[in-house]
C-alpha cells in the first residue's frame, strides 16, 4: 500500500489568514513569487519540503497540521 502526502491547501489558507498575512508576505517568507505561493495554496503545485517545513515555522504548527495523507 503506497501513501501519498499532499499539502492541505486549504488548511494553509486557514492559517494564512489567521495570522493575517497576505500572500506576498508569506511567499516572501518562503523566498518564492506570490503568484508561486498562490500556486500552493489553490493545490495547483505542491510545496518542496523545504517550503513545507517554513511553513510549519511560519505558523507554529506541525507539518503533519498542514499534510493530507491519503493511501493509494
Amino acid at each position: 500500500m503506497t501513501q501519498m502526502i499532499k499539502l492541505n491547501a486549504e488548511r494553509a489558507r486557514e492559517l494564512r489568514e489567521e495570522h493575517g498575512y497576505t500572500h506576498g508576505y508569506v511567499a516572501k517568507r518562503l523566498n518564492c513569487h506570490k503568484s508561486a505561493y498562490g500556486h500552493i495554496e489553490r493545490g495547483f503545485r505542491q510545496p518542496s519540503i523545504d517550503k513545507l517545513g517554513r511553513l510549519s515555522e511560519l505558523y507554529g504548527v506541525p507539518t503533519d497540521e498542514l499534510l493530507i495523507k491519503s493511501t493509494l
